[in-house]
């Protein structure tokens, strides 16, 4: 799909038949943004452990499942954010983050591996501000938040 394709994006409560794709974008995410790890180490059944007690929603581009969030509503915590790679750089991940942050009412947290440069980035330029940077975990998480404004 060339960038300039026009598209509209439909963000919507997850259903069970989308947890396949978004199992597929998931493995596929973690891959990508785990390159550190071995690629065995991550499998399609992680989604479902991943999101398990999670609000999820999807957005939807040209007929399919382009991405997904999780969100733990309780938490005011954001526990995953994907989206397929084919569909980076066109919005989505944004539309996702601003639906979840409206849903958790403007205050939410995230955490993101310190290694994960690219979305530590895309964090901080939303507006996210890094609170705590564990020094010693193996694989140490950088905690962001979202404060509401005004």
């Amino acid at each position: 799909m060339p960038l300039g394709d026009r598209f509209r994006i439909a963000i919507r409560k997850a259903r069970a038949g989308d947890a396949p794709r978004c199992a597929e974008i998931f493995l596929h995410g973690r891959r990508s943004a785990f390159s550190w790890h071995p690629a065995d180490r991550f499998g399609l059944d992680d989604y479902y452990d991943c999101v398990q007690d999670d609000a999820v929603l999807v957005a939807e581009a040209q007929g399919g499942v382009v991405g997904f969030v999780s969100i733990d509503a309780e938490a005011g915590f954001i526990h995953n954010l994907f989206i397929d790679a084919a569909w980076h750089n066109r919005g989505i991940g944004s539309a996702l983050l601003r639906e979840a942050v409206e849903r958790l009412r403007g205050s939410a947290l995230l955490a993101c591996a310190a290694r994960n440069a690219a979305a530590r980035a895309f964090y901080e330029h939303k507006g996210w501000t890094p609170v705590h940077r564990p020094s010693d975990p193996p694989e140490p998480l950088v905690l962001y938040r979202m404060a509401p404004l005004g």
